[in-house]
Parts: structure tokens; sequence; C-alpha cells
């Protein structure tokens, strides 16, 4: 697909088209109209809907989609410290530059992050769905898991441990909250999850905070695809 002619060349037979994965294909068991959409964030609103994630007001659903866009451009903006010379170049490509920006992006721009991300989680309490409602939504899912990527890749010697030395003492606590819920808890521990995937990096987060939301339900529903995206 990375030409016009390409794209035009190829025969497609889904409901409609779609651009680069993650996508999902869900064929609805009770004879509805069948979706076929790409986009993280529209996959997981959808599958909000579906799953019982979904906010219940219309400025409950404006918060949560705020909160999961900027979570995924967080997301986005750490992926890009890795790509510093080239997007679409190999890490492995463009290591030694990748390494001095991405320490350099801990340093200057996940603070600026993580203390928003701080402010939206104090403003309703660490221990409760961050989108203001009764129930946690596709937005806390999103943000857990930008939050576990971080953890993950960047609290380690070589990034000094940039999350421990941040101080966002809600934001942590919000973390620890959702990493207990007993869904998400049993998932993570469960041979659905490939050992290597436990340990995920910012890089390869975004489609994993797709996947996370359908299997750490008690009902997956979708025959779905992920992959990273012009990585």
């Amino acid at each position: 697909r990375g030409s016009v002619d390409a794209i035009f060349s190829e025969e497609d037979s889904t409901p409609n088209p779609v651009f680069f994965p993650p996508a999902i294909w869900h064929r609805p068991s009770n004879g509805g109209e069948e979706v076929y959409i790409n986009q993280t964030p529209a996959c997981m609103i959808y599958v909000g809907d579906i799953l019982g994630y979904s906010p219940e007001s219309v400025k409950e659903k404006a918060v949560a989609n705020a909160i999961l866009f900027n979570a995924l451009d967080y997301i986005s903006r750490g992926r890009c410290s890795f790509h510093p010379v080239k997007d679409d170049m190999s890490y492995n490509d463009q290591k030694e530059e990748g390494d001095k920006a991405s320490l350099e992006w801990t340093k200057t721009k996940m603070p600026i992050w993580l203390a928003h991300f701080e402010k939206v989680v104090k403003k309703g309490g660490a221990e409760a769905p961050v989108a203001g409602g009764p129930s946690i939504t596709y937005a806390d899912f999103a943000l857990f898991h930008a939050l576990d990527a971080t953890v993950n890749q960047f609290n380690n010697e070589k990034y000094e441990m940039a999350w421990d030395k941040q101080d966002v003492p809600n934001l942590k606590k919000y973390y620890e909250w959702m990493k207990s819920r007993p869904n998400l808890k049993a998932y993570f521990e469960s041979d659905r999850v490939a050992r290597k995937s436990l340990k995920f990096s910012l890089v390869s987060c975004t489609s994993r905070v797709l996947l996370n939301l359908i299997f750490s339900s008690r009902h997956p529903l979708f025959i779905a695809w992920a992959g990273d995206s012009m990585m």
C-alpha cells in the first residue's frame, strides 16, 4: 500500500475502505450491519459502546474523547522521539540518534504531558474514572496503557528512572488503581497475553491499548487484527 496506484488497484470486498491498522471487523451475532473500521480512537469508541465502557452523557463523552485523543497523541509523540532521523525508518537504523532524542524527550516533553494528566486525574480523584462518570470508559484504558508503557519504556537506568522522578502523586496512584482492577489483573496474568508482551514499550503501545480494552472484558466480541502502522 505504499503508493496511490497500489491503493486504487486493490480489490476490496469489505463493507468500507480502511487505511492502516489497527482495524476491527465486527459481524454482530444479532444480524446487524457489519462494522469495519481503523484508527485506534474510532475503534476504541466503538468497542466501548459495545462492551459497556461508553460515557453516559454528552459532557462525559466529550471529556472522555479529549482524554483519549491526548493519551494517543502522547504515545505518538513519544514514539517519534525514537525516530528522529526519519519517521518510517526503523529504530535500529537510527538507534544512536533515537537514544539521544528519547532521553531528551523524557527530560523536556514527557514531564509536560504527565503534568497535564496529573491535573486530569486529580480533578475527579485518583481512584475514580477520569471522564467524571460513575464507571470507567475507554478513556481510562487509553490513559492507563499510556502510563503502563511509560513505566516499562522509561523507568530504568538508561532513562534515569524517568517515571519515578515525576512529581505526579495522583497519576501514580491512579495507575496502580487501574492496574489492580480484577479483569485487567486477570488478563495480564493469563495465557491470553504473550509473555514478551507484558512489558511493552511506548513504541508498540497504540495497538495494545485497543486489544487490552477488548480482551480485558469478559465478553470479547471481535475478530480483531492490530499492528503498529507505519513503523
